[in-house]
């Protein structure tokens, strides 16, 4: 069947196209909303800037289809196959993407505002400049378990997106925008996650080993229990965050702000925090062993039960400061 064959039936009220062979098709501009494809064999096919709202496209073959700024939004395309598909610019609002397999798929600005991605394949997809806010691509019981190693997130908009549980190992987050996102228990060790904005961000348990957080905005982010050993996190602000728990061993720490955070029992051995601001934090029980503290700012920090005593406190200000035995320097 060929383009103009299809527009024609569609017209004239035909909805159902399931398993047709359209490989190769052009469908440039066609308005096809609403249009049922299961299973057809779509490859190779120019569906650019074309109307497929609330489109049927499931376990369809969309293999290196080119799919730049056309309309998906609502579309069903469960378990499809969109590896190497051109969808530079689309919109795929609300759409169904369970399942499908995106990988090396272009995807650079496309609008995937409360995509469904649960169980998706998105390793070595370009997502550069995407909008994905309140998309889903959380794992469910090993169910649905989205795969995302390698994708390019670089200033991608993840605004209230849930993640919990994906594996973002390596994932290029860099000037992200991630604020208020679930990413509870997520991977993200060795991610460059550089001058990304996770304010608000639920981090709980979430693996941070060895990450890229140069400059991140990490103000009020809850990061119980996680782990970011050897971690870069210099001048990340961090300020009024909760880190009870949470590893940080040999974490690079310089010139950031840790002001007003708890940080109860937290591990910061061998962390360099050299002119960090610690001020009004908490850190009641923490360990501190042979951390770098020189010239930090720990005016009104509560050192109550810590181990502090092989730190490094060289020109530390240490005005208000609450010592490990309670007495309060200054004071």
């Amino acid at each position: 069947m060929d383009g103009n064959e299809l527009k024609r039936r569609y017209a004239a009220g035909e909805t159902n196209f399931s398993g047709a062979n359209l490989s190769g098709v052009n469908l440039y501009g066609a308005d096809l909303i609403g249009i049922s494809l299961p299973t057809a064999d779509l490859h190779g096919a120019t569906l650019v800037f074309a109307y497929l709202n609330r489109a049927i496209l499931r376990k369809a073959n969309l293999i290196g289809t080119k799919l730049c700024g056309a309309n998906l939004n609502q579309a069903t395309l469960t378990y499809a196959n969109l590896h190497n598909a051109d969808l530079h610019g689309a919109t795929l609002q609300n759409a169904d993407l369970r399942g499908t397999d995106l990988t090396l798929a272009y995807l650079l600005d496309a609008n995937l505002i409360g995509a469904d991605l649960r169980g998706a394949n998105l390793s070595g997809a370009n997502l550069t400049g995407a909008c994905l806010r309140g998309v889903n691509l959380r794992e469910e019981a090993r169910i649905y378990v989205a795969t995302m190693r390698g994708a390019k997130l670089r200033r991608a908009d993840l605004r209230g997106a849930n993640l919990t549980g994906v594996d973002l190992a390596k994932v290029d987050l860099s000037g992200a925008n991630l604020s208020e996102a679930t990413l509870r228990e997520v991977n993200l060790s060795g991610a460059d996650l550089s001058e990304a904005n996770l304010s608000g961000a639920f981090l709980t348990e979430a693996n941070l080993s060895e990450a890229n957080l140069r400059y991140a905005n990490m103000t009020n982010v809850k990061l119980e229990r996680a782990k970011l050993l050897e971690a870069d996190m210099t001048g990340v602000n961090l300020r009024g965050s909760l880190l009870a728990d949470a590893k940080l061993n040999k974490a690079h720490l310089s010139k950031a702000n840790m002001s007003a955070c708890r940080l109860v029992r937290a591990d910061l051995s061998r962390a360099n925090l050299s002119e960090a601001n610690l001020s009004d934090s908490d850190l009641i029980e923490a360990y501190l062993a042979r951390t770098n503290l020189t010239n930090a700012n720990l005016s009104k920090a509560n050192f109550t039960r810590a181990e502090l005593s092989s730190a490094y406190l060289t020109g530390a200000n240490m005005s208000g400061t609450t010592m490990p035995d309670g007495i309060i320097q200054g004071y």
